[in-house]
């Protein structure tokens, strides 16, 4: 049990410190993006990226869980390397299809996306785009499946600084607005593309089976209306938001919807990326059920804490870090937080699905779950605006995580324990609502009483009982072990 937290803890630490640094480099480039965009602008980047993002999980995001799924079905490096070099091939000719379709067709779908048919070169520049993505979503699985975590990393952290600075020189320099950004995404994920496709196909050369490929198929084609419908509930809002106010509203919007995504992107997907890989591993041992449910309830732990932290503190930081006019974006980050919350539980839910290569089920769980969304944004956003569309995002994704929950017991039950669960829920509900009823008119001294509310609430998790006896004795011993290090290390220090 704690071999398998390390391991966990080892790789979702590289992916999340990567993308910790990917996050810390965005943030500090908000002020600039707000400065030189306006909402308007930014509202149309938001529609542009989410276009891009449903063409991606359509056509490709199935992959990554059959490339990881089939991998470990073979023993032989040969079989499974023909699998990657399959889908990587099938991705080719699906990227370069749909490329052509979104070139030839660049002012009808222009006019659908932004409401006008003269921006169709925004529309030629992410169809190219999707073609550099099919080759890197193959290459990136391949790397997961070999858990080579840190080369995936790296190489994110490469296409960010290519893409900021290309950005800088477009925006700032050029003066190009929106289009420099979409030029500046699309050299620096060709550059990257390029040197993954390369290093994959050296790793396992080109060959083709039929054989796998209808397994791959019947495996991942279930994932394909579990694609539209994840992102139904994650990012249709925005296009209801657009039929229902203002571009700038959007782009207010999706700047708050960004910090709130910061759950999904520095937890979530760190620890989704090496889970899609250990899970399997977890299920042929013993007491597999006992790990899977222990480890629900830490993983819960991180997403709550990370969740208040980033509650406490966003009004603040968003006032320091934007322009005036996106000052209103931080009244969704709490409710938009608390969705990917659910989101978190949701992924872990769909892990006995999974491993019982149940996939069809997870169709039917995501069209319940689109059309659940769907009514919430026609009721909700038409009546509340942003905030309605916060709410409908976090009401969808609870509604998949319990679904999720349901259908996967079915077919592969984990001994789930709730009751830490509700009581850390229940905690961080305390500790929020007391960060915005204490009146403090000091913006220092209203930042101060919030970072000490965040450092309490571990405290409060002990006085109220989430810790056992055996997790608060190896907090103790780790405490004591750090502290012994400190000791030896300054006293080495004094004696030189």
């Amino acid at each position: 049990m704690l071999d398998e937290i390390k391991k966990l803890t080892k790789h979702t630490g590289i992916y999340g410190m990567g993308n910790i640094l990917g996050k810390m480099v965005g943030f500090f480039m908000i002020p600039f993006y707000t400065h030189y965009l306006t909402t308007a602008d930014y509202g149309t980047l938001e529609l542009l990226d989410l276009s891009l993002a449903l063409m991606g999980l359509v056509m490709t995001m199935w992959m990554n869980a059959s490339i990881i799924r089939h991998y470990y079905d073979y023993e032989e490096r040969k079989d499974r390397n023909q699998v990657v070099s399959t889908i990587l091939l099938l991705a080719f000719g699906i990227g370069v299809m749909v490329a052509a379709a979104g070139i030839h067709w660049s002012r009808p779908l222009s006019s659908l996306i932004l409401k006008t048919p003269d921006l169709g070169s925004y529309v030629v520049l992410i169809s190219l785009s999707f073609l550099v993505t099919c080759l890197n979503v193959v290459s990136v699985s391949y790397l997961r499946a070999r858990q080579r975590s840190g080369f995936v990393v790296s190489s994110e952290l490469v296409n960010l600084v290519l893409t900021l600075s290309l950005n800088i020189y477009f925006i700032a320099i050029r003066h190009t607005g929106v289009i420099g950004v979409l030029y500046s995404s699309l050299i620096a994920n060709s550059l990257i593309a390029a040197a993954l496709t390369i290093y994959t196909v050296h790793e396992v050369s080109l060959s083709f089976s039929l054989h796998k490929l209808r397994a791959i198929v019947v495996f991942g084609a279930p994932l394909i209306l579990t694609s539209v419908a994840a992102f139904t509930v994650n990012f249709s809002d925005r296009f209801f938001l657009r039929h229902f106010s203002t571009i700038s509203i959007v782009g207010i919007y999706a700047l708050g919807y960004k910090f709130g995504f910061m759950l999904s992107f520095l937890v979530v997907q760190p620890f989704d990326m090496i889970w899609s890989a250990r899970m399997y591993e977890i299920a042929k041992q013993k007491d597999g059920g006992k790990v899977f449910s222990r480890i629900f309830e830490y993983y819960t732990l991180v997403l709550v804490t990370a969740a208040l932290g980033l509650s406490i503190i966003i009004k603040e930081v968003i006032n320091v870090v934007s322009a005036p006019d996106f000052h209103s974006a931080y009244k969704v980050v709490p409710v938009v937080a608390l969705a990917y919350i659910f989101q978190g539980m949701n992924r872990f839910f769909l892990t006995g699905t999974y491993v019982a290569k149940k996939t069809l089920y997870l169709a039917g769980i995501g069209a319940l779950s689109a059309l659940i969304n769907i009514g919430l944004n026609f009721v909700l956003i038409s009546r509340f605006g942003m905030m309605g569309a916060a709410w409908s995002t976090a009401l969808s994704f609870f509604a998949m995580a319990a679904l999720s929950f349901l259908v996967s017991q079915k077919v592969y039950s984990i001994p789930y324990v709730f009751g830490r669960v509700i009581a850390l829920l229940a905690l961080a509900a305390v500790f929020y609502l007391a960060s915005i009823m204490i009146p403090i008119s000091s913006v220092p001294l209203a930042v101060l009483v919030k970072i000490v509310l965040v450092v309490l609430f571990p405290v409060g998790l002990f006085v109220v009982g989430f810790f056992n006896k055996d997790e608060k004795d190896k907090a103790k011993e780790l405490a004591l072990g750090l502290w012994s290090r400190y000791r030896l290390r300054a006293a080495a220090a004094s004696g030189r």
